[in-house]
C-alpha cells in the first residue's frame, strides 16, 4: 500500500504510488507534467508514387532536452533496380553507426531499423533525415522517421 506524508495542510502521496489506471480520463493535467513521443519523419517532399531522389529535410528541432528511441525506413515499392539510403543527422552529424540501405530485394513497405550511436539531444539541436539513391528504377514512395521521447521541463 502506497504512502503518504502531511506537509503543511498538504497530502503528500510518495513517488510513483499513483498508476495510470488510477487518474480519470476527464483529468485535466498540464502537458508540462507529461512525457511526450514525436514521430519526426518525411515523405522527402514527394507523393506515395513519387520516385525517391536525393533530399534532405529538418523534422524536428528540440525544445527540451530529448532522447532519440528509434530510426526507421522504408519504400512503399522497392522497385527492379534500386538502392536507397537513409540517414538520421544531429546538427548535420549522423547519429547512425551507418546509414539505413534499401535495395530492390527487400520487401515493398518493409520497415528497417537504423543503429543509433547518438540518442540524446540538447535544446535547440537540430534533426534531419537525408535521403540517397544510386539506383532508383521502379522505387516509389520514401519513408522515414525518428521517434523521440521528450520530457517537459
Amino acid at each position: 500500500m502506497a504512502g503518504f506524508r502531511i506537509v503543511g495542510g498538504d497530502v503528500r502521496l510518495e513517488t510513483g504510488s499513483v498508476v495510470d489506471e488510477m487518474v480519470s480520463s476527464a483529468t485535466n493535467i498540464d502537458a508540462d507534467k507529461l512525457e511526450h513521443i514525436h514521430k519526426a519523419g518525411s515523405n522527402f517532399g514527394l507523393a506515395i508514387g513519387g520516385t525517391p531522389v536525393a533530399y534532405e529535410e529538418i523534422v524536428y528541432v528540440a525544445e527540451v532536452a530529448s532522447t532519440i528511441r528509434g530510426f526507421h525506413a522504408m519504400l512503399n515499392d522497392t522497385g527492379t533496380s534500386t538502392s536507397c539510403t537513409f540517414d538520421l543527422k544531429i546538427n548535420g552529424t549522423t547519429a547512425l553507426s551507418g546509414v539505413v540501405t534499401i535495395t530492390h530485394g527487400e520487401a515493398d513497405k518493409a520497415v528497417l531499423d537504423g543503429t543509433l550511436t547518438t540518442t540524446t539531444l540538447a535544446v535547440d539541436d537540430v534533426v534531419s533525415i537525408a535521403l540517397a539513391q544510386s539506383a532508383n528504377t521502379g522505387a516509389q514512395g520514401p519513408y522515414a522517421w525518428a521517434v523521440i521521447d521528450e520530457t517537459a521541463p
